[in-house]
């Protein structure tokens, strides 16, 4: 009875410290390592051969967790059913569960986020050992992901959708405002950018690709606005800010040219969808769509805070 009462011991003790150096890496992010770094320089070697590779140290603990709690219990288990009847058994099951789940995993993990720098400081070498030996069991488990079939996403078409709004909806689960703005966004398939343009509309004021910024000081004063349109070729090629302009007025940079403060815009047309255009803005990383018109001062401004406003307008 006393050594199965020691081996359990053990196993809880060397789970709990594990679970300990586990809690610990997760814990410590960028900005607490550094301060970890400079407070105690001798151990910066070992802590960023621990850090560079924080995922793999981290894999390595959890599977050398893994492998002492699955194993322990197995051999406890079956020294415990020599040891005791039915009745002491079942106990001795139940008490090994809960010192388990309490002093090897929750405490640890409380106690791990006030010490974590103290813990890492004085373990990363024996961190480093642990996940240089089980190395090669973890690239063994690894071949497995590999080997098996790697799901694909399941794209959802816009009717499934909505009958899962209509389902929750009814379940009370969703709320009718949350409802509304799924609704709205799932029918931007159906909506264009011409509902975007504003009328009446002001003709837009363009400015030459390649002037200096005191050439157009005049166009500024006489017509200030928040964006112009820059002109290439004749052809819209993309949108320069009046505050940029005004900049280097004011820092007394006239000799700047236009084209190096142009923001680069998608051309698109009217009855291009709403989520046409929200595709075009994400694969271009640009934040302006152009929409042309009859003449190049009718050219029409769509910005995405516009874009994403219509996409969630509902009602």
């Amino acid at each position: 009875m006393l050594l199965v009462v020691v081996y359990a011991c053990c196993i809880v003790l060397i789970t709990s410290f594990l679970s300990l150096l586990e809690s610990s890496i997760v814990a410590i992010n960028e900005l607490r390592l550094v301060t970890i770094l400079h407070r105690r320089p001798e151990r910066k070697d070992m802590l960023q051969k621990v850090f560079r590779k924080k995922r793999e140290h981290l894999s390595s603990i959890v599977l050398l967790s893994t492998m002492v709690s699955i194993s322990g219990s197995t051999f406890l288990g079956a020294l415990a059913a020599k040891e005791f009847d039915d009745l002491w058994l079942a106990a001795f099951t139940a008490i090994l569960a809960y010192v388990m789940m309490v002093f090897a995993k929750v405490l640890p993990k409380l106690i791990a986020v006030q010490v974590a720098d103290r813990v890492l400081v004085r373990w990363c070498g024996l961190i480093h050992w642990i996940y240089l030996l089980t190395r090669p069991v973890l690239q063994l488990a690894l071949v497995w992901l590999h080997v098996l079939p790697t799901p694909t996403a399941v794209v959802r078409s816009g009717d499934e959708l909505q009958s899962i709004i209509r389902h929750y909806n009814k379940k009370g689960l969703i709320g009718k405002r949350q409802r509304k703005l799924a609704e709205a966004v799932l029918t931007s398939h159906r909506r264009h950018l011409a509902e975007l343009i504003e009328q009446p509309f002001a003709p837009n004021i363009c400015l030459p690709f390649n002037a200096t910024v005191e050439s157009i000081r005049g166009i500024l004063q006489a017509s200030p606005c928040k964006r112009y349109i820059v002109l290439r070729d004749n052809k819209p090629s993309g949108i320069v800010l009046y505050r940029h302009l005004a900049r280097c007025l004011v820092n007394n940079e006239g000799e700047t040219l236009v084209n190096t403060l142009v923001r680069d815009a998608v051309n698109l047309d009217p009855e291009a969808s709403l989520h046409e255009a929200m595709k075009a803005l994400q694969k271009s990383g640009t934040s302006m769509i152009l929409i042309a018109g009859d003449t190049v001062e009718s050219t029409r401004i769509i910005t995405a805070k516009m874009l994403y406003q219509a996409l969630l307008r509902y009602g």
